[in-house]
């Protein structure tokens, strides 16, 4: 009896080492591949990891139920009965196969690639988030047949009445103070109460007004909605460009070509698109997706004497809800609103000072995780101002949503007298990976400050200020769009190694009431073919500032898109008004920096 229990005891020793070696092994694959956790299953046997865990865990429960067998076989007496003996294997199987089974599922569903990213692997396409509600025909084809849209506020977002729907579960929202965008300091905002159910009516008011929640709504099929105009479209992917990659798009229409020379946006936006005779990037093959709307909030923000218009005050949000998953975000409009869906601008005393998303385990690739801020938070794949320019990816490309988790840093202003309650919406146009035709993007943040707070210090009057980065990816440049502050006139990429022009991103004001003469676009450079860059290769990022007075916390930021390749000829030339090249859209002086904007 005592050999056998030694035998037992000595097989859970083994099992024990096993899950340590596992453990181990699984940190140090992770370590080195800082995206694995997006690629793999919890119990994924490719992982040896995982297979000297499960090995481990099945020798020690051997090891424990067989002890536990003998101990009670030699304890005589009733314990030693064979009914008492098989009763309690019998339990212990009870328990045991269920849960093996339940991990030999989880191995085999461990989620697929697209096709896009791993030559050819199955992508499966996992739900959107809790809550949904629909969109009204405003969301379907409201373009005309080129893809060519004038998008505008009216057209962005009306609720139609089958728009019914809960809301997901609220964002647990910690207030985080910071040197502009660290976080380092305390903050000024508080989470919500739980979330309450959520209905649209036909009007496009929230009944759920006040109510803390970050919400999903599916919306209707895009089928020929041209965007509203391009943005600083964000987007990213840890991918690799197998014999199963989807290939290039087939030829078709311009995103966001409106009127000649405008950016096809209502109210004004100057976005710089060719005129209507200028050529058109391919891409009518791909999906048109569907969209959806999350909301993040509410942020409560204090009056003005309160410290509501305080700078450097961040919001954390450790884990925000996804739109989908296994998926390619095409084009991303973001605002801030109030409960009932309307703007919440400068008009009203707020102000989005920022807003920058982050996707964890990807690594940064101009702030990777070694920098403490912001490059162990993940991936920087979109950010937004108070100007809300919106992410827009030409036909055929995208940013790929894997299965890790979501943060966001949020700074939101308050100069009025009252507390605000507002929220940070973002509507998305989607396509699961699954059906193909979309081409994964890598991002790019290029920034006068990177990897500490975004801000530097511009003088009085003319100023040029100029942040060079070395490539660590070869590919095509097919997004960028720029960020300033008021007074700042636009922002200019080049590839300094080759002397190219890639793109101008210039900042427009003064045709919307609701920016009270702040920075209310910027235009963007959206084409297959921006650009190229090549590892090794030196980017300059200039940014030109004329400001009345000095301004302490200027920013000077671009986000560029790289397809990555090494057929750096594919695709076609940007024409030069993609890239931002002619005169300037606006002659007056631009608006200077004061204390109801960025201080």
């Amino acid at each position: 009896m005592t050999k056998r229990l030694g035998l037992f005891l000595g097989l859970g020793f083994c099992g024990v080492v096993l899950l340590l070696t596992g453990l181990a092994w699984d940190a140090v694959a992770h370590a080195h591949d800082p995206g694995l956790a997006g690629r793999e299953g919890i119990f994924t046997l490719r992982n040896p990891g995982h297979m000297l865990l499960g090995l481990g865990i099945g020798l020690v429960l051997v090891s424990l139920i067989g002890g536990c067998e003998t101990l009670l076989a030699s304890a005589g007496g009733r314990w030693a009965r064979p009914a008492v003996r098989l009763a309690f294997l019998a339990g212990c199987t009870a328990r045991v196969v269920p849960a093996a089974a339940d991990t030999s599922w989880a191995a085999g569903a461990a989620h697929d690639h697209p096709a896009a990213l791993h030559g050819g692997a199955k992508g499966a396409l996992a739900s959107s988030v809790d809550g949904f509600h629909g969109h009204g025909p405003d969301r379907v084809a409201s373009g005309d047949p080129a893809g060519g849209a004038a998008g505008g506020a009216a057209a962005r977002h009306d609720h139609g009445p089958a728009g019914d729907g809960t809301t997901a579960p609220g964002d647990a929202t910690t207030a985080a103070g910071g040197d502009g965008l660290d976080g380092s300091a305390a903050g000024s905002a508080a989470a919500g109460p739980a979330p309450v159910g959520h209905d649209h009516s036909a009007a496009g008011r929230s009944d759920s007004a006040g109510a803390a929640h970050d919400q999903a709504a599916t919306g209707s099929a895009s089928t020929g909605r041209g965007p509203s105009g391009p943005g600083s479209a964000a987007g990213g992917a840890t991918h690799d460009h197998g014999a199963g990659s989807s290939g290039e798009p087939g030829p078709g229409p311009a995103p966001g070509a409106g009127p000649a020379g405008d950016g096809g946006t209502a109210d004004g936006e100057h976005h710089h698109d060719p005129g209507a005779g200028a050529a058109q990037p391919p891409g009518s093959g791909a999906p048109q997706g569907t969209w959806v709307e999350v909301r993040y909030g509410p942020f409560v923000i204090p009056p003005e004497s309160a410290g509501g218009g305080a700078d450097r005050s961040d919001i954390v949000v450790p884990t925000l809800t996804k739109p989908c998953s296994n998926c390619f975000l095409q084009q991303m409009e973001p605002d801030l609103v109030y409960a009932d869906d309307s703007p919440a601008n400068l008009d009203t005393g707020l102000m989005l000072h920022h807003a920058v998303l982050f996707s964890a385990g990807r690594p940064d690739a101009t702030c990777g995780p070694s920098e403490p801020f912001p490059g162990k938070l993940g991936q920087r794949f979109f950010a937004a101002g108070n100007e809300r320019t919106p992410g827009l990816f030409p036909p055929g490309f995208g940013y790929y949503v894997d299965s890790g988790n979501w943060s966001g840093i949020f700074h939101i202003m308050n100069h009025s007298a009252e507390a605000r309650s507002v929220y940070f919406r973002l509507n998305v146009r989607w396509s699961p990976a699954k059906e193909g035709g979309i081409l994964p993007l890598t991002p790019l943040w290029l920034d006068m400050n990177n990897c500490r707070t975004s801000e530097y210090a511009v003088p009085a009057g003319p100023s040029s200020s100029h942040w060079t980065w070395t490539s660590n990816v070869t590919g095509r440049i097919v997004s960028t769009a720029g960020h300033v502050h008021n007074g700042g006139l636009r922002t200019t990429l080049s590839n300094q190694t080759t002397g190219d022009h890639l793109c101008t991103s210039r900042a427009g004001w003064g045709k919307k009431a609701a920016y009270q003469g702040s920075i209310e676009s910027m235009s963007a450079c959206t084409w297959d073919r921006v650009g190229t860059v090549q590892k090794g290769q030196v980017l300059d990022l200039e940014t030109t500032y004329d400001a009345p007075q000095p301004v302490p916390d200027a920013m000077g930021i671009m986000m560029a898109f790289v397809f990555e390749t090494t057929d750096l000829a594919a695709g076609t030339p940007a024409p030069p008004g993609v890239r931002g090249e002619g005169p300037a859209p606006v002659e007056s002086t631009p608006p200077p920096s004061s204390g109801h904007d960025h201080h």
